[in-house]
Protein backbone atom coordinates (compact mmCIF):
# COMPACT_ATOMS: atom_id res chain seq x y z
CA UNK A 1 0.00 0.00 0.00
CA UNK A 2 1.33 3.51 -1.13
CA UNK A 3 0.07 6.83 0.34
CA UNK A 4 -0.81 9.49 -2.32
CA UNK A 5 -1.02 13.23 -1.96
CA UNK A 6 -3.05 15.75 -4.00
CA UNK A 7 -0.34 16.78 -5.23
CA UNK A 8 0.81 13.62 -6.80
CA UNK A 9 -2.75 12.11 -7.64
CA UNK A 10 -2.25 12.15 -11.27
CA UNK A 11 -3.12 9.44 -13.54
CA UNK A 12 0.58 9.24 -14.22
CA UNK A 13 2.16 8.92 -11.35
CA UNK A 14 -0.68 6.46 -9.92
CA UNK A 15 0.23 4.28 -13.37
CA UNK A 16 3.87 4.10 -12.31
CA UNK A 17 2.88 3.06 -8.85
CA UNK A 18 0.78 0.30 -10.14
CA UNK A 19 3.32 -1.02 -12.64
CA UNK A 20 6.08 -1.32 -10.32
CA UNK A 21 3.20 -3.46 -7.98
CA UNK A 22 1.68 -1.30 -5.88
CA UNK A 23 -2.17 -2.91 -5.47
CA UNK A 24 -3.65 -0.33 -2.81
CA UNK A 25 -3.58 3.10 -2.34
CA UNK A 26 -3.87 5.28 1.42
CA UNK A 27 -5.84 8.83 1.69
CA UNK A 28 -4.31 11.07 4.64
CA UNK A 29 -8.10 12.88 5.47
CA UNK A 30 -5.33 15.59 7.71
CA UNK A 31 -4.43 16.81 4.51
CA UNK A 32 -7.17 17.00 2.37
CA UNK A 33 -10.88 18.50 1.72
CA UNK A 34 -13.55 16.14 1.25
CA UNK A 35 -13.89 17.51 -1.77
CA UNK A 36 -10.25 16.90 -2.91
CA UNK A 37 -11.15 12.97 -1.42
CA UNK A 38 -13.65 12.57 -3.81
CA UNK A 39 -11.46 14.03 -6.82
CA UNK A 40 -8.55 11.41 -5.85
CA UNK A 41 -11.35 8.79 -5.14
CA UNK A 42 -12.49 9.33 -8.90
CA UNK A 43 -8.87 9.91 -10.32
CA UNK A 44 -7.78 6.37 -8.77
CA UNK A 45 -10.94 4.56 -9.69
CA UNK A 46 -10.89 5.76 -13.41
CA UNK A 47 -6.94 4.21 -13.90
CA UNK A 48 -7.72 0.67 -11.95
CA UNK A 49 -11.08 -0.26 -10.17
CA UNK A 50 -9.10 -2.95 -8.64
CA UNK A 51 -6.96 -0.48 -6.44
CA UNK A 52 -8.33 -0.62 -3.00
CA UNK A 53 -8.76 2.71 -1.46
CA UNK A 54 -7.92 3.29 2.53
CA UNK A 55 -8.79 7.04 4.18
CA UNK A 56 -6.99 7.78 7.67
CA UNK A 57 -9.49 9.38 9.85
CA UNK A 58 -7.98 12.31 11.83
CA UNK A 59 -9.07 10.66 15.67
CA UNK A 60 -8.32 12.47 18.20
CA UNK A 61 -5.18 13.42 17.18
CA UNK A 62 -3.05 17.13 17.70
CA UNK A 63 -1.37 18.84 14.82
CA UNK A 64 0.01 22.01 14.21
CA UNK A 65 -1.57 24.06 11.98
CA UNK A 66 -0.28 25.27 8.01
CA UNK A 67 2.48 27.35 7.46
CA UNK A 68 2.73 30.40 5.30
CA UNK A 69 6.40 28.84 3.96
CA UNK A 70 8.41 25.32 6.16
CA UNK A 71 9.90 27.04 9.21
CA UNK A 72 13.39 26.15 10.44
CA UNK A 73 13.99 25.36 13.92
CA UNK A 74 17.28 24.89 15.42
CA UNK A 75 18.54 23.89 18.53
CA UNK A 76 18.31 26.45 21.50
CA UNK A 77 15.43 28.38 19.42
CA UNK A 78 12.64 29.75 21.82
CA UNK A 79 8.77 29.00 21.18
CA UNK A 80 5.17 28.95 22.20
CA UNK A 81 2.60 26.31 21.61
CA UNK A 82 -1.14 27.41 21.65
CA UNK A 83 -4.34 26.55 20.79
CA UNK A 84 -5.70 28.28 17.78
CA UNK A 85 -6.47 28.75 13.52
CA UNK A 86 -3.87 30.75 12.30
CA UNK A 87 -0.54 30.21 10.76
CA UNK A 88 2.21 29.10 12.94
CA UNK A 89 5.67 30.35 12.71
CA UNK A 90 9.29 30.01 14.37
CA UNK A 91 7.33 32.19 17.24
CA UNK A 92 4.79 30.44 17.55
CA UNK A 93 3.12 26.80 16.47
CA UNK A 94 -0.86 26.97 16.37
CA UNK A 95 -2.51 23.46 17.33
CA UNK A 96 -6.00 22.18 17.09
CA UNK A 97 -6.19 20.87 20.96
CA UNK A 98 -8.33 23.59 22.85
CA UNK A 99 -7.02 23.87 26.43
CA UNK A 100 -3.51 22.71 25.81
CA UNK A 101 -2.38 25.67 27.94
CA UNK A 102 -4.33 24.83 31.09
CA UNK A 103 -3.33 20.76 31.44
CA UNK A 104 -2.25 19.14 34.29
CA UNK A 105 0.84 17.26 35.00
CA UNK A 106 2.96 18.37 32.21
CA UNK A 107 5.82 16.27 30.59
CA UNK A 108 9.18 17.86 30.26
CA UNK A 109 9.09 17.08 26.17
CA UNK A 110 7.05 17.94 22.94
CA UNK A 111 7.76 15.91 19.53
CA UNK A 112 6.66 17.27 16.62
CA UNK A 113 6.19 15.14 13.42
CA UNK A 114 7.06 12.18 15.10
CA UNK A 115 9.65 13.28 16.83
CA UNK A 116 11.51 14.76 13.96
CA UNK A 117 11.75 18.04 15.84
CA UNK A 118 11.93 17.92 19.91
CA UNK A 119 10.84 20.49 22.54
CA UNK A 120 11.85 21.19 25.86
CA UNK A 121 8.81 22.63 28.07
CA UNK A 122 10.43 25.86 30.09
CA UNK A 123 7.13 26.82 31.27
CA UNK A 124 3.39 27.12 31.31
CA UNK A 125 0.77 30.11 31.25
CA UNK A 126 -2.21 31.79 29.90
CA UNK A 127 -0.44 32.40 26.56
CA UNK A 128 0.83 29.11 26.07
CA UNK A 129 3.37 26.31 26.50
CA UNK A 130 6.66 27.77 26.15
CA UNK A 131 9.88 25.61 24.92
CA UNK A 132 12.76 25.50 24.00
CA UNK A 133 14.29 23.39 20.76
CA UNK A 134 16.53 20.80 21.53
CA UNK A 135 16.60 19.00 18.82
CA UNK A 136 16.01 21.14 15.52
CA UNK A 137 14.07 20.64 12.45
CA UNK A 138 12.11 21.90 9.63
CA UNK A 139 8.41 22.15 10.23
CA UNK A 140 5.58 21.73 7.33
CA UNK A 141 1.88 22.15 7.24
CA UNK A 142 -0.18 20.37 9.86
CA UNK A 143 2.31 17.88 11.43
CA UNK A 144 1.52 15.73 14.53
CA UNK A 145 2.37 16.68 18.00
CA UNK A 146 3.03 14.72 21.23
CA UNK A 147 3.61 15.41 24.67
CA UNK A 148 4.77 11.98 26.13
CA UNK A 149 3.61 11.96 29.96
CA UNK A 150 1.19 14.75 30.08
CA UNK A 151 -2.35 14.48 30.74
CA UNK A 152 -4.24 16.15 27.96
CA UNK A 153 -7.52 17.67 27.44
CA UNK A 154 -10.67 15.20 26.40
CA UNK A 155 -10.41 15.52 22.50
CA UNK A 156 -13.68 13.85 20.52
CA UNK A 157 -13.14 10.20 19.22
CA UNK A 158 -14.84 11.85 15.79
CA UNK A 159 -14.53 15.46 15.15
CA UNK A 160 -16.33 17.48 12.52
CA UNK A 161 -13.77 17.18 9.94
CA UNK A 162 -13.83 13.34 10.62
CA UNK A 163 -17.66 13.28 9.96
CA UNK A 164 -17.21 15.35 6.52
CA UNK A 165 -14.92 13.08 5.45
CA UNK A 166 -16.05 9.46 6.52
CA UNK A 167 -19.12 10.94 4.68
CA UNK A 168 -17.44 11.60 1.98
CA UNK A 169 -15.64 8.45 2.01
CA UNK A 170 -18.72 6.60 2.04
CA UNK A 171 -20.47 8.39 -0.94
CA UNK A 172 -17.04 7.74 -3.22
CA UNK A 173 -17.04 4.17 -2.44
CA UNK A 174 -13.60 3.66 -1.20
CA UNK A 175 -12.51 0.43 0.59
CA UNK A 176 -11.24 0.55 4.15
CA UNK A 177 -11.01 3.36 6.94
CA UNK A 178 -8.14 3.60 9.32
CA UNK A 179 -9.41 5.19 12.92
CA UNK A 180 -6.08 7.32 14.28
CA UNK A 181 -5.74 7.38 17.66
CA UNK A 182 -8.54 4.80 19.06
CA UNK A 183 -8.42 5.17 22.92
CA UNK A 184 -11.12 2.88 23.74
CA UNK A 185 -13.51 0.43 22.22
CA UNK A 186 -16.00 3.12 22.35
CA UNK A 187 -13.94 5.05 20.06
CA UNK A 188 -14.55 2.64 17.29
CA UNK A 189 -18.07 2.30 17.79
CA UNK A 190 -19.09 5.78 16.96
CA UNK A 191 -16.69 5.43 13.45
CA UNK A 192 -18.81 2.18 12.83
CA UNK A 193 -22.40 4.08 13.54
CA UNK A 194 -21.48 6.19 10.52
CA UNK A 195 -20.19 3.12 8.52
CA UNK A 196 -23.37 1.47 8.71
CA UNK A 197 -24.90 -0.45 5.46
CA UNK A 198 -21.64 0.57 3.82
CA UNK A 199 -19.57 -2.84 4.02
CA UNK A 200 -16.28 -0.53 4.67
CA UNK A 201 -13.54 -2.49 6.82
CA UNK A 202 -13.15 -0.25 9.49
CA UNK A 203 -9.31 -0.82 11.22
CA UNK A 204 -8.20 0.89 14.31
CA UNK A 205 -5.01 2.31 14.70
CA UNK A 206 -2.90 1.19 17.30
CA UNK A 207 -0.25 4.83 18.05
CA UNK A 208 -1.61 5.80 21.98
CA UNK A 209 -0.71 3.89 25.18
CA UNK A 210 -4.46 3.64 25.67
CA UNK A 211 -4.74 1.50 23.16
CA UNK A 212 -2.12 -0.66 23.64
CA UNK A 213 -3.34 -1.28 27.10
CA UNK A 214 -6.74 -2.10 25.52
CA UNK A 215 -5.84 -4.16 22.24
CA UNK A 216 -8.35 -6.93 23.09
CA UNK A 217 -11.14 -4.82 23.33
CA UNK A 218 -10.79 -2.75 20.59
CA UNK A 219 -10.01 -5.31 18.31
CA UNK A 220 -13.27 -6.87 19.11
CA UNK A 221 -14.59 -4.33 17.58
CA UNK A 222 -12.72 -4.02 14.60
CA UNK A 223 -12.36 -5.18 11.38
CA UNK A 224 -8.76 -4.80 11.83
CA UNK A 225 -5.83 -3.21 13.20
CA UNK A 226 -3.04 -0.94 11.67
CA UNK A 227 0.32 -0.24 13.72
CA UNK A 228 1.33 3.36 13.23
CA UNK A 229 4.83 3.04 14.21
CA UNK A 230 5.31 7.21 13.81
CA UNK A 231 3.02 8.28 16.54
CA UNK A 232 3.55 5.06 18.48
CA UNK A 233 7.17 5.61 18.90
CA UNK A 234 6.04 9.32 20.55
CA UNK A 235 4.06 7.43 22.97
CA UNK A 236 6.23 4.28 24.50
CA UNK A 237 9.80 4.04 24.47
CA UNK A 238 10.99 2.82 20.94
CA UNK A 239 12.48 -0.28 21.80
CA UNK A 240 8.91 -1.47 22.53
CA UNK A 241 7.87 -0.84 19.29
CA UNK A 242 8.73 -4.81 17.67
CA UNK A 243 7.44 -5.99 21.13
CA UNK A 244 3.79 -3.97 20.21
CA UNK A 245 4.26 -4.73 16.68
CA UNK A 246 4.08 -8.68 17.19
CA UNK A 247 1.55 -8.84 20.03
CA UNK A 248 -0.71 -6.43 17.32
CA UNK A 249 -0.46 -9.44 14.77
CA UNK A 250 -0.25 -12.20 16.48
CA UNK A 251 -4.02 -11.34 18.14
CA UNK A 252 -5.56 -10.25 14.65
CA UNK A 253 -3.91 -14.14 13.56
CA UNK A 254 -5.69 -15.55 16.75
CA UNK A 255 -9.12 -13.65 15.35
CA UNK A 256 -8.41 -14.48 11.84
CA UNK A 257 -8.49 -10.51 11.06
CA UNK A 258 -6.45 -8.46 9.12
CA UNK A 259 -3.32 -6.73 10.12
CA UNK A 260 -1.35 -3.14 8.66
CA UNK A 261 2.01 -2.12 9.54
CA UNK A 262 3.19 1.02 8.69
CA UNK A 263 5.82 4.31 9.07
CA UNK A 264 9.52 4.64 8.26
CA UNK A 265 9.36 0.90 6.09
CA UNK A 266 11.62 2.66 4.07
CA UNK A 267 12.55 5.84 5.23
CA UNK A 268 16.04 6.12 4.38
CA UNK A 269 14.58 6.23 1.07
CA UNK A 270 13.00 9.21 1.03
CA UNK A 271 16.29 11.11 0.15
CA UNK A 272 18.27 7.76 -0.83
CA UNK A 273 17.72 5.37 -4.20
CA UNK A 274 18.79 2.28 -2.09
CA UNK A 275 17.24 0.80 1.34
CA UNK A 276 19.35 -0.02 4.33
CA UNK A 277 19.61 -3.69 4.45
CA UNK A 278 17.68 -3.60 8.08
CA UNK A 279 14.80 -2.14 6.27
CA UNK A 280 14.46 -4.77 3.92
CA UNK A 281 14.55 -7.12 6.83
CA UNK A 282 11.86 -5.32 8.65
CA UNK A 283 9.59 -5.69 5.51
CA UNK A 284 10.62 -9.43 5.41
CA UNK A 285 10.15 -9.72 8.90
CA UNK A 286 6.54 -8.54 8.86
CA UNK A 287 5.49 -10.77 6.54
CA UNK A 288 7.13 -13.87 7.99
CA UNK A 289 5.53 -13.23 11.43
CA UNK A 290 1.80 -12.86 9.25
CA UNK A 291 1.50 -9.01 8.49
CA UNK A 292 -1.51 -8.77 5.72
CA UNK A 293 -0.54 -5.19 4.27
CA UNK A 294 2.74 -2.64 4.60
CA UNK A 295 2.36 0.73 4.28
CA UNK A 296 4.13 3.10 3.05
CA UNK A 297 3.97 6.74 3.55
CA UNK A 298 5.92 9.35 3.41
CA UNK A 299 8.17 7.40 0.89
CA UNK A 300 5.91 7.63 -1.81
CA UNK A 301 4.25 10.90 -0.55
CA UNK A 302 6.53 13.33 -0.72
CA UNK A 303 9.76 10.75 -0.89
CA UNK A 304 12.21 11.50 -4.00
CA UNK A 305 12.26 7.80 -5.25
CA UNK A 306 8.18 6.66 -4.97
CA UNK A 307 8.47 3.67 -7.94
CA UNK A 308 11.86 2.36 -6.46
CA UNK A 309 9.98 1.90 -2.93
CA UNK A 310 7.05 -0.19 -4.29
CA UNK A 311 9.71 -1.77 -6.42
CA UNK A 312 11.57 -3.26 -3.90
CA UNK A 313 8.79 -3.59 -1.25
CA UNK A 314 6.77 -5.72 -4.19
CA UNK A 315 10.44 -8.17 -4.50
CA UNK A 316 11.08 -8.51 -0.91
CA UNK A 317 7.25 -9.71 0.04
CA UNK A 318 7.37 -11.75 -3.08
CA UNK A 319 11.23 -13.34 -2.32
CA UNK A 320 9.41 -14.09 1.33
CA UNK A 321 6.28 -16.03 -0.36
CA UNK A 322 8.19 -17.64 -3.13
CA UNK A 323 10.64 -19.07 -0.22
CA UNK A 324 7.51 -20.26 2.07
CA UNK A 325 8.25 -18.20 4.52
CA UNK A 326 5.44 -16.53 4.88
CA UNK A 327 3.34 -17.25 8.05
CA UNK A 328 -0.34 -18.10 7.14
CA UNK A 329 -1.50 -19.52 9.92
CA UNK A 330 -4.40 -17.99 11.78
Amino acid sequence: MATLTLERCTPEFITSLRQCGMDSVRINSAHVTPDELRFMVKTIRDIDPAIKILMDTKGAEIRTTAVAAPATFATGDKVTIKYGIELSSRQIIYVNCQGIDTCKGYGTKVLIDDGDIQLKITGVDGKGIHAEVTEGGVLDSRKTVALPGTLLPDMPAVSDNDRLCIEAACEAGIDMIAHSFVRSADDVRQVRALLEGTGITLYSKIECGEAVERMDDILAVSDGLLVARGDLGTAVPLWMIPVIQHKVVSLCRRDDKPVIVSTQILQSMLNAPEPTRAEVSDIALAVMEGTDTLLLCGETAVGLYPQRCVEIMRKTIDSVCAGGLRCVIR
